[in-house]
């Protein structure tokens, strides 16, 4: 008897196969396949369900369920109504045709027979989204959707029922905190111009100047998670990540003898929210160097190793002083700490990994913000369906040489923002070619060199 069940492996549901014979001994379930204690204790809801629901549990024989692949360590929250429905469909106390073995059977167990749509299904049903499932009741806060899930509300009845008309749109669900909040003019710039060109922006300014509600806000302004970005999670959008300054580096990596998930993996395809970067151990800001420009994070502990991808974006809350006050653009500023403090905590900003942010912007106290952010929003989706359609981008040569001092990174920053400037302009013309113009690289650089430049003097 061979049944499919779901499995849990690092961030994500992982199908597997789950077999079922009986052998001479007493009534007991033996786990196969290196099961934790959830799965072990799972027997105990089995013949607690079973028995409540008029079935019988077999008395002169013992149940070895082998989950596989054997070589992974499980845990499932769902494997008990696969292997409750196995040793029914084995003992032949239910017809062979009720289930198809092509079924994912994934459930919990209540001790009534009750059985409940586990709540991690929720994000990966869009990922399998060709399967088809058999899971238990849905709960008012799960999120599952798909085109076809059949549910089965109690052993005891055996009733299965599906809805058709689920589906998978529907399960993305924009947070609105974003969109609910209102914008300086400068505010609503940055948000539109790292939305849609896709950089690592680093916010410094002022303590309580709103930087980190400003940078948690960026989550509602993403795109659309593809199908096979859903999968890697178990809600209904993007992840955020936020760890705290005192986050040691195998936490924030990933590590330990199995090589468990950091917080760089679990923000794949989200924002990592890096509030007093500098605050961070050193090792920390630095092993970023190679994930913030897509390069693979590789891990190695003993004999084991693992490639994470690094598909996620920075952004990165700072104050530049220790007292939280100075700024570039504030002259005669007198600080309580003396100046080679102020200059020490500003230098753990290395240029390295100042470099490999797109944007800066310093944060100031406003007095009036009045921009939507459903303003905002639709400005970036206007611009993101412009870059949908192919263009050739004409540059000045007299432009190219002006920016010559420039790092490669940096200079090529500073065209992806003048672009989208330039892409503004021809909106509403009908034409595959853009040029480039003095004006859209000035409007650039308030955010691509200037603030850079203003940071890289110090407190001089």
């Amino acid at each position: 008897m061979k049944l499919k069940s779901l499995i849990q492996n690092r961030n994500r549901l992982e199908i597997a196969d789950v077999e079922i014979e009986f052998i001479p001994g007493i009534p007991q379930i033996h786990f196969l396949g290196l099961p934790d204690r959830q799965i072990k204790e799972s027997f105990y809801r089995i013949k607690s369900a079973l028995k409540n629901s008029g079935y019988k549990f077999p008395v002169t024989s013992q149940m070895i369920v082998n989950i596989k692949p054997n070589h992974l360590r499980k845990s499932s929250r769902g494997v008990e109504l696969a292997v409750a429905l196995g040793l029914l469909l084995k003992t032949e106390q239910i017809a062979p045709d009720s289930l198809s073995p092509d079924w994912i059977i994934y459930g919990e167990l209540g001790l009534d027979g009750t059985v409940y749509e586990p709540t991690d299904l929720g994000g990966e049903l869009t990922y399998f989204k060709n399967e088809t499932f058999l899971s238990g009741r849905k709960s008012e806060t799960s999120q599952s959707s798909l085109n076809r899930i059949f549910r089965l509300s109690q052993i005891k009845d055996f009733e299965i029922s599906t809805n058709e008309n689920e589906l998978c749109e529907n399960f993305f669900t924009r947070p609105k905190e974003g969109l609910e909040r209102f914008y300086s003019e400068d505010e609503a710039e940055f948000i539109f111009l790292t939305a849609t060109s896709q950089s690592h922006a680093l916010l410094a300014g002022d303590s309580g100047a709103g930087k980190s509600t400003l940078a948690r806000s960026l989550l509602s302004f993403l795109p659309v998670p593809t199908d096979t970005e859903v999968g890697r999670w178990h809600q209904a959008w993007r992840p955020l990540v936020a760890p705290h300054p005192s986050i040691t580096p195998a936490a924030f990596l990933g590590g330990g003898q199995n090589l468990y998930e950091g917080e760089v993996e679990r923000v794949q395809g989200g924002l990592l929210l890096m509030d007093e970067f500098l605050e961070y151990d050193p090792e920390i800001l630095e092993s970023l160097r190679g994930p913030m420009t897509g390069e693979k994070l590789r891990l190695a502990r003993g004999s084991a190793n693992r490639e994470i991808e690094s598909n996620f974006r920075v952004i990165a809350t700072t104050n530049l002083c220790p007292c939280g006050k100075w700024t570039p653009l504030k002259k005669n500023l007198s600080c309580r700490y003396s100046r080679l403090r102020c200059t020490r905590y500003l230098e753990k900003l290395s240029g390295p990994i100042l470099d490999r942010f797109g944007l800066l912007f310093f944060t100031a106290p406003v007095r009036e913000r009045k921009i939507s952010g459903y303003k905002v929003y639709e400005r970036i989706e206007a611009m993101n369906k412009l870059l949908s359609f192919e263009k050739i981008f004409k540059t000045n040569a007299v432009i190219s040489t002006f920016y010559a001092d420039l790092t490669a990174r940096r200079r090529d920053q500073l065209e992806k923002l003048a672009r989208l400037y330039a892409l503004e302009r021809y909106s509403e013309k009908n034409t595959s070619e853009v040029t480039l113009t003095f004006d859209d690289y000035n409007r650039a650089e308030k955010w691509v060199t200037i603030p850079f430049q203003q940071l890289e003097k110090g407190m001089s």
